[in-house]
């Protein structure tokens, strides 16, 4: 599932159409007593489709305990910002937890963007700002839901011609937004051919600049949250290509996939492609012998992965599709080397993200709940 690394936003109505419950609770995220129930439950609980999948493959199981769990309802995708976890709630807000799951921050979504379809986001890791990209216009909000800045601007067109989102996200080691909408012609319109040409829009947080510049061939772009890497990807209709790369310096890294995470020790990237995982190496003029062993990308060898972070140094979590499973690939190889059980049986895992250090964050449905929970976990 290819998508821009800030979309992910909710249709708040859809929600509210489909029956979920939405609050508005400014509760604190505690621990849930299902953290200190998690020694005593069943271990290694998998069932139905995922237990048959466990069977045929024969991976070995590698059970995930729990290091925290929050009491807020949350839905959607959850990314990771500073040193916390940035999520929607079911009440047209962006939450930013801490490390700790409580919520330090709540954003509430422009009127703009609610009852309006998906839109691309983004949390500034210090929790001072949020911004709300669509089409054709960018919102960043503070955390008491004043606009802060605004821009209308053209939309880029994909290769079918159809108008999509625009990624917007700050940039995590300085007041700065960054906005990727359509190229603008010098009198300020749409240039015809839109989809092959996005702009790069700064804009400083500090007095409201804005520095504008392209065209650039790339339609979707990520800022990732260590704050010294930045990704972008194009699609001809045919073939995905990406490029990632460090702020300070000139060069890209060159991938056929979208970039998806940075190594911890920021020596390679992690990209996907039509559910294809590739690891990429950043490239180094001063050492190309500790290259030869990976000349070429390395692949998995299925293309069933909808989501793909690095847990630590030596291995890749990724999410399956059908049945949602996750598993533990080896960052050398991308070959699957366990799959990972939960302690709580019948339970619903919806999003991901991992942090590089050995834990990962979900979005969790537990049965009969009328809502998802962020939990911390770690490997048992």
């Amino acid at each position: 599932m290819d998508r821009c690394a800030f979309e992910g936003a909710l249709d708040f109505h859809a929600f509210a159409q489909a029956g979920e419950c939405l609050v508005d609770a400014f509760d604190l995220a505690q621990p849930s007593p299902r953290t200190q129930r998690a020694g005593d439950a069943r271990q290694g609980a998998v069932s139905g489709p995922a237990l048959k999948l466990c069977a045929v493959m024969d991976l070995p199981l590698r059970r995930a305990e729990l290091i925290l769990e929050s009491d807020e309802p949350v839905a959607g995708e959850v990314r990771r910002a500073g040193g916390g976890w940035a999520v929607h709630d079911l009440s047209g807000h962006v939450l930013l937890f801490d490390s700790d799951l409580r919520v330090c921050r709540r954003f509430p979504v422009p009127d703009s963007f609610r009852g309006r379809g998906t839109y691309n986001w983004d949390v500034h890791p210090g929790g001072r700002w949020a911004v709300f990209a669509g089409m054709r216009h960018t919102t960043c909000v503070g955390p008491d839901g004043d606009i802060v800045w605004e821009a209308d601007h053209p939309a880029r067109l994909n290769v079918d011609g159809d108008p999509v989102l625009a990624c917007a996200g700050f940039r995590p080691d300085r007041d700065e937004l960054r906005v990727f909408p359509g190229m603008e012609d010098d009198d300020g319109s749409e240039v015809e051919d839109a989809g092959h040409y996005s702009a790069s829009w700064v804009v400083s947080l500090s007095d409201m600049t804005v520095t504008k510049d392209g065209p650039y061939g790339q339609d979707r772009w990520v800022i990732f949250p260590d704050g010294r890497h930045m990704g972008s990807s194009s699609f001809d209709g045919h073939d995905i290509s990406g490029w990632c790369g460090r702020w300070n310096e000139g060069e890209d890294s060159e991938g056929s996939s979208r970039p998806l995470d940075v190594h911890p020790d920021g020596t390679m990237w992690l990209g996907g492609a039509f559910g294809y995982l590739r690891m990429n190496l950043f490239e180094q003029s001063d050492d190309t012998d500790d290259m030869d062993d990976m000349d070429d990308e390395v692949e998995t060898d299925h293309d069933r992965y909808d989501e793909a972070f690095f847990l630590d140094q030596n291995m890749v979590l990724a999410a399956t599709r059908e049945p949602l499973t996750h598993e533990l690939l080896a960052v050398d190889t991308l070959q699957r080397i366990a799959r990972v059980t939960y302690p709580f049986s019948g339970e619903r895992w919806h999003w991901l993200t991992a942090a590089g250090d050995g834990t990962w964050v979900t979005t969790s449905w537990p049965p009969g709940g009328e809502s998802a929970r962020l939990c911390h976990w770690r490997l048992a």
